[in-house]
């Protein structure tokens, strides 16, 4: 029997996943994790991220076509081009097994919850993204959605066209604080259908 390998998402990686060997479409019943738009990418994106301080949104998963957890690990880690050296600390992954145990900075409510839905599906491990918030002057300090308002009305050109499409594209489902922000203030309302 073949080893089961999920990937959960919330961001960009359900609308671009582009190089993810994803064996099937994306599901939109995952588990319900705290996400929130808590993190200012280096090209000014502010992106989702698990965000212990957030409500609770329900995520999307794939099965992946891969043949090993590390592979699985691997190629979430080149999609989402993060270092090889940090994949142990933001790629996180998860045994159906031995669910306390594995990588990545989730903390343990966020792993039982995951733990809860492995029990109910047909995986035997589960990846995901596990990079921390960041505000737009660096450091791990969550951003408030203020900041992050006045970065993103900062930005122009590409790098505003790229925030704004991030989170236009980010699913429906993810009804963040932050997103009913940007909606009312920037008016970035979601992109109905992914477009």
């Amino acid at each position: 029997m073949a080893f089961r390998i999920g990937c959960l998402a919330w961001g960009s990686l359900v609308w671009d996943p582009r190089t993810l060997p994803r064996a099937g479409g994306f599901q939109t019943d995952g588990p319900k994790l705290p996400i929130e738009f808590s993190r200012v990418a280096l090209d000014g994106r502010v992106t989702l991220v698990i965000d212990p301080m957030a409500r609770e949104v329900r995520t999307h998963w794939v099965r992946l076509a891969v043949e090993s957890l590390e592979e699985a690990v691997a190629e979430l880690g080149m999609r989402e081009k993060i270092a090889p050296v940090m994949w142990p600390r933001w790629v996180g992954r998860q045994l159906r097994r031995d669910p306390m145990q594995g990588m990545g900075t989730a903390d343990p409510g966020v792993r039982r919850v995951i733990a809860d839905w492995l029990e109910e599906r047909a995986l035997d491990a589960v990846v995901r993204t596990s990079l921390p918030s960041r505000g737009a002057a660096g450091g791990a300090k969550r951003p408030n959605c203020n900041q992050l308002v006045r970065h993103l009305k900062s930005l122009e050109g590409a790098a505003r066209d790229r925030a704004e499409e991030y989170i236009r594209r980010a699913p429906e489902s993810i009804r963040t604080a932050y997103r009913m922000q940007f909606e009312e203030r920037l008016g970035w309302i979601p992109r109905r259908g992914g477009d």
